[in-house]
């Protein structure tokens, strides 16, 4: 039982496949191969981000147990585990998430650090960035997704042009100040009843949809240039990415008629689009190298017969 309650602490369904999409964004603009670098910087990639979403469960809980939709989803909340056991295991992650930082060297480590920083502010209760408007969303997107490019990006390559990342870059922290904006949207009646003021609360319902939906647009325009003009992704990568956003997609498209609301509509589609891009990004760095192996391995077994 303990474990189940750990693991739902992590919320890890959240993150995992934006993670990777983030990560390996920014190890493409640096020209970065797959080896151990990549294997750490993702890892704690994903420990920093596991870190923010746990202490935002860990400092929320007192009021996660007096809201019946949010009680039994918090497992501190729900009583499976006490807020020094979810303490001791944010500790667990901060340690885990600084020590690969350190290993990959001091702009990683700074950069993680900062990361780290974030995400500690962002939800601790005396300060609490989350219901500060404007800063809701400009610490969000570095946490959960700029930070995350530019160590994937400066483990590689700290020499390319800056067109090459800036752009790659722009393109992850606008897609996340979207899916913040969308979430505050989609919670925005509970948060008006607790009184919270974000920047959906303080803006309203219709300028924040329109907020939403210019970030989307200018996400997807910098999303074109990064592919079609920069060309940081393989072409061969672009075709995994549309057969695997095709077959994600088929499901949710199938449900479409049954939403009742544009901002339901959109999230039905957000996770098969994450798992698309980190399957077809993971492809890019493994694919070559599982490649080579095969063909060494078809080369070495030749020479035996």
């Amino acid at each position: 039982m303990k474990f189940k309650a750990f693991t739902r602490l992590t919320r890890y369904k959240e993150y995992t496949f934006f993670v990777i999409v983030t990560t390996f964004l920014g190890i493409a603009a640096g020209q970065g191969k797959i080896g151990w670098p990549l294997v750490e910087v993702l890892a704690a990639n994903w420990l920093s981000v596991m870190f923010a979403f746990m202490i935002n469960d860990v400092e929320d809980a007192p009021d996660d147990a007096l809201n019946p939709k949010k009680v039994k989803r918090n497992p501190i909340s729900s009583g499976e585990l006490s807020p020094r056991e979810a303490r001791a295991s944010l500790l667990a992650v901060v340690i885990g998430a600084a020590s690969l930082y350190w290993l990959l060297g001091p702009w990683p480590f700074f950069l993680g650090a900062c990361s780290l920083v974030l995400g500690f502010v962002y939800s601790w209760r005396r300060i609490r960035i989350k219901n500060i408007v404007f800063l809701d969303l400009a610490s969000h997107c570095l946490m959960l997704a700029g930070l995350q490019f530019l160590t994937g990006f400066i483990v590689f390559d700290q020499s390319q042009p800056t067109l090459r990342w800036a752009i790659p870059l722009a393109f992850v922290i606008v897609i996340s100040l979207y899916g913040e904006l969308f979430n505050e949207l989609r919670d925005l009646d509970g948060d008006l009843e607790a009184g919270l003021r974000h920047t959906a609360v303080v803006l309203g319902a219709h300028l924040s949809y329109i907020a939403m939906m210019t970030l989307l647009i200018i996400g997807a325009g910098c999303g074109i240039v990064t592919v079609f003009v920069l060309r940081i992704i393989p072409t061969w990568v672009l075709l995994v990415l549309g057969v695997s956003l095709a077959a994600f997609i088929a499901l949710p498209a199938i449900k479409i008629r049954r939403h009742h609301s544009t901002l339901t509509l959109q999230e039905s589609f957000q996770k098969p689009v994450e798992m698309s891009g980190a399957l077809s990004l993971g492809v890019q760095f493994v694919g070559p190298w599982a490649w080579n192996l095969i063909s060494s391995l078809t080369g070495y077994l030749y020479f035996l017969r």
